[in-house]
């Protein structure tokens, strides 16, 4: 079983990418990965840093397959396949890029569905029959490169890996462009994830931010794990993993908060009115509520930390859900320390009630 097979063997290699640059390209490319699987409808759950910078982990049994993908950032001229080939004298083995996808399909062999190589820049090269390459090309099956072109892979895989090599490289090895340039992929990232929210409703579209720097944040935060201790699935899946339906959550997430504090906000009044409250401090509470919701939907740090610390409160006591939103709000305010942050339009008490009515649905 595929799945079972990532926690037999062990990685070729822990460390994350040493440019910070890089590191944040590939949670990028990795990110719109995902968008793209999810928004196929493709159940999968994704890895970082573990064999690879991605794979992704799809299907069950016999359809069990895996899929890597190395990311290789570039600022300057398209890759050729010399220089995919190339071993440096130093350094372990494989030494060569290609003969590091290669890896995966010789220590997975027939669970491995694809194994590519990512970058923002194309590959200059050339097909059997003599045409050349492009930057709009996508995907390509290196085995459908020129012989000499593809004959300068293989012999680097040889040269990495001795003996007889998997037939299977002819059918799994890809090279891909994705089309995210260096100087401005958060903002490219930050577009796809408004369109993915849009194509759901427009009403969603306002949520976007929230909604990228929440993937972003998962994504960083399995990346910079080391699974070296993950005994189990489980255990590799918390440290390491995003699924599809880990996307799905931060999908339904985002459509509570499409409902914005002027929606729900008569609701409250009704019973804060019914509690005692008086117009002026209404008043102020709701500004402050909106305030929030702003500040949070425009991805403010401030009013980021305090989400996160509200969502854990929350997750954490779900048995102080009381029947009024009154009692809910005194019960959360009890069993955390909430605070008022210094120089903001908004208060804790506001972020605390926006939260629980946006975990009511």
């Amino acid at each position: 079983m595929a799945s079972k097979a990532l926690i037999a063997k062990k990685p070729r290699e822990q460390a994350g990418s040493v440019a910070s640059r890089a590191f944040d390209f590939q949670m990028h490319a990795s990110m719109a990965r995902i968008l793209d699987a999810y928004q196929k409808g493709e159940g999968f759950v994704a890895y970082f840093d573990f064999f690879d910078d991605l794979i992704f982990l799809t299907g069950d049994g016999d359809d069990a397959a895996i899929s890597f993908y190395q990311m290789k950032s570039r600022a300057g001229s398209a890759w050729t396949p010399t220089q995919l080939a190339s071993r440096p004298a130093k350094g372990d083995m494989p030494k060569s890029i290609v003969g590091k996808i290669y890896h995966n399909l010789h220590e997975f062999g027939v669970l491995v569905r694809k194994a590519a190589i990512i970058s923002n820049q194309h590959l200059q090269a050339k097909y059997l029959d003599g045409s050349k390459t492009g930057p709009d090309d996508g995907e390509i099956l290196l085995s459908a490169l020129s012989a000499d072109d593809h004959g300068v892979l293989v012999a680097a895989i040889e040269a990495d890996f001795p003996g007889d090599i998997d037939p299977r490289h002819t059918e799994v090895l890809v090279y891909e462009r994705i089309a995210l340039d260096m100087q401005s992929f958060r903002q490219t990232l930050l577009g796809m994830v408004t369109e993915f929210a849009n194509a759901i409703g427009p009403e969603y579209a306002v949520s976007a931010q929230p909604l990228y720097q929440a993937l972003l944040s998962e994504i960083s935060r399995c990346t910079g794990t080391v699974a070296s201790s993950a005994k189990t699935l489980f255990e590799l899946k918390k440290q390491k993993g995003l699924a599809a339906s880990d996307v799905e959550a931060l999908v339904e997430q985002m459509k509570r908060r499409g409902r914005t504090p002027t929606e729900w906000w008569p609701t409250v009044e009704t019973e804060l009115i019914a509690d005692g409250w008086k117009t002026i401090p209404l008043r102020r509470l709701s500004l402050a509520c909106l305030e929030y919701w702003r500040a949070r939907e425009r991805g403010d740090a401030i009013a980021l930390d305090l989400h996160r610390t509200l969502a854990d409160l929350l997750s954490e006591h779900p048995s102080l859900m009381d029947d009024t939103i009154v009692g809910t709000m005194v019960a959360y305010k009890i069993a955390g320390s909430i605070s008022d942050p210094v120089g903001e339009p908004y208060t804790g008490e506001a972020a605390l009630l926006v939260e629980i009515m946006e975990s009511l649905g």
